[in-house]
């Protein structure tokens, strides 16, 4: 199979995955633009995506993922008592305040094309994109360099003050304001800049 063909394939996998993952309420709505209007270039396809969000993790030890357990999980703005009634449910394991920008993996046809959604995505904002991969599939990572990791406690006992979490909470809802205006912005351009290239049903 020439990679054209397997281009055609995996994006035909993909977009069926996508919609049923859309009828099962597993995208992030606020993204879904954005998605619609890469896969429905000829040109590219989404394999996935986060519109950005604010987590409470819970984690036994470092890099240890696989045991991790949400304590919170926002794809929005939260307030203090949103994050205090979440922190409640801390059991054993380090508590995490993340707070990620959007990320987008998209699949590109050829080097020409990922060249050209990549220069849209850093001129948007989204200044940390490259790419994922240039073998068979090539594959560009959407992402900025907005985020805030931070260790607040552990097994149950909460190290920084109401004060100090307030200050998480601001620095979190400005991280998600500005991706979402970011998103608002690579919308605007992909639908000017991939206006041109071929639609596909979706």
């Amino acid at each position: 199979m020439n990679l054209e063909k397997s281009f055609i394939e995996n994006k035909k996998n993909a977009t069926q995955k996508l919609n049923i993952a859309k009828k099962e309420k597993k995208v992030d709505i606020e993204i879904l633009p954005i998605l619609n209007i890469i896969n429905a270039s000829e040109n590219y396809y989404t394999s996935s995506s986060c519109f950005g969000r604010t987590v409470i993790l819970e984690i036994p030890s470092i890099g240890n993922k696989k045991e991790a357990k949400f304590l919170g999980k926002w794809h929005r703005q939260i307030d203090i008592n949103e994050l205090l009634t979440a922190l409640k449910q801390a059991k054993k394991g380090q508590i995490w305040l993340l707070s990620q920008s959007p990320i987008i993996h998209i699949v590109s046809k050829n080097d020409i094309a990922a060249d050209k959604l990549l220069k849209i995505a850093i001129s948007c904002g989204f200044k940390n994109s490259g790419l994922k991969s240039f073998g068979n599939r090539i594959v560009l990572e959407i992402c900025s360099t907005e985020r805030l990791d931070c260790p607040i406690g552990e097994d149950q006992n909460i190290f920084c003050n109401k004060d100090h979490l307030e200050l998480l909470i601001n620095i979190s809802n400005k991280i998600i304001e500005r991706s979402t205006n970011k998103l608002f912005k690579l919308e605007k351009k992909l639908k000017k800049d991939l206006s041109t290239d071929k639609l596909t049903k979706i």
